[in-house]
């Protein structure tokens, strides 16, 4: 007799199933849930027990739409290696979530399918059998909302099989390295924000969206996140002093000038010529740092700033911002070799710099960028749908169709 049954579990017990997994998803976790409360959504903590004990889970959330609510589980819910585990899991849920109001449930799966290198040459694919798990379970595959067309291709890297930090420092693009290399000779300094602090991380991604069009979220949201996720969240930041920057820079001029005019004495032609060549480019930076020394004084300016959710296993790199004109000084570089250290010393396998566009998209700077650290790219599952009430649903979506008309 198969003793699998559906029941709706506490926040606590879900988090304490959770902490039993290896394959821990921020958007299936206690954490999350507290967050989508806090934004006025409705947390369900599904679960299936075997002999009591939890043998599949899922975080889904109830968000108010027409005609009834919108169920949604973010990320990859944790199921079971029994399928029919699964359907009772599925089957629990759609009956729960039809008593609620719901129109439909959906899935935002985010596993990976396929895998490319810098080229976008495919060298791998995973997955294959999710679309027919899923129909198995009732369901179909849906559409990506504009945001999340943002996250179908990733970019990530692993972080094992280095024996230190500077061998996986070693292992980003030459570029890349020379970049954070001379960024780690200017004084800025990379630093994790208070709660008090999350209004400066605001305004540098707002300043970021509104340069690049895309749609920021307001400071509330930051501090509920902050709020829900504990240590498991970072908003990391990078600041310079321009006045004591200045002062550094003019003691290094004075130094080159030095070594100049023993060069001269010493007539060594071919180290004269490398000597002014620095001491052009000091000279140009001297001038810059003089207009923003004047402009700011003897204050810590903010250059940028990124939001990253740490996993036992993964850190996923979220919103960030740069304010363009620091952009000379490559802080975004140091943000992220700051918060990999942290994944190495951390013994965090997977380094997330989540979406980057699709290969046919003219667009490629932000996987510039994120190439400099040289991983691969990723493209996610997308989205499944499961309706739960047939009519209203189809009612929504044709009032929607001729709202768009």
């Amino acid at each position: 007799m198969d003793s699998s049954q559906f029941t709706v579990i506490t926040a606590a017990k879900f988090a304490d199933f959770v902490a039993t997994r290896d394959d821990i998803h921020f958007q299936q976790t206690k954490a999350f849930g507290d967050l989508q409360a806090a934004l006025g959504h409705q947390p369900f903590y599904l679960a299936v027990k075997t002999d009591q004990t939890i043998v599949a889970a899922m975080l889904v959330t109830l968000a108010k739409v027409r005609f009834g609510y919108l169920a949604e589980a973010h990320g990859n819910p944790y199921f079971s290696t029994v399928a029919n585990d699964n359907q009772v899991l599925i089957s629990g849920a759609k009956a729960l979530l039809k008593k609620q109001g719901v129109l439909k449930l959906i899935i935002h799966s985010n596993q990976m399918i396929e895998k490319y290198d810098d080229n976008w040459e495919k060298i791998g694919e995973f997955n294959q059998g999710l679309d027919a798990f899923y129909q198995d379970l009732g369901f179909s595959q849906g559409h990506l909302s504009d945001f999340e067309k943002g996250f179908n291709y990733n970019y990530s890297k692993a972080l094992t099989g280095f024996e230190n930090f500077a061998k996986l420092e070693k292992s980003y693009k030459k570029n890349g390295l020379q970049t954070i290399k001379k960024a780690r000779k200017l004084g800025i300094q990379v630093y994790e924000a208070s709660y008090d602090e999350l209004a400066d991380f605001k305004k540098v991604v707002d300043e970021a969206g509104e340069r690049r069009n895309f749609s920021t979220r307001e400071l509330s949201y930051y501090q509920a996140v902050y709020r829900a996720f504990g240590e498991r969240v970072k908003f990391v930041l990078a600041k310079l002093n321009f006045q004591k920057e200045l002062v550094a820079n003019q003691l290094e001029l004075v130094g080159i000038y030095q070594e100049i005019e023993q060069a001269e004495a010493q007539n060594k032609k071919k180290s004269l010529d490398t000597l002014h060549q620095r001491a052009s480019r000091l000279e140009k930076f001297q001038a810059e740092l003089q207009k923003l020394a004047e402009m700011h004084g003897d204050q810590d300016v903010i250059l940028a700033a990124s939001q990253f959710f740490i996993m036992p296993n993964d850190i996923l790199y979220m919103f960030s911002g740069m304010y363009d004109a620091y952009r000379e000084f490559s802080a975004p570089f140091l943000i992220q070799d700051y918060m990999l250290q942290f994944a190495f010393e951390h013994h965090i396998e997977h380094y997330h710099f989540m979406g980057v566009n699709a290969p046919d998209n003219p667009d490629q700077g932000v996987l510039k960028f994120k190439q400099n650290f040289k991983g691969y790219i990723w493209q996610s599952s997308g989205n499944y749908e499961l309706v739960v009430k047939p009519i209203l649903n189809k009612m929504t979506e044709i009032l929607k169709a001729v709202i768009k008309r």
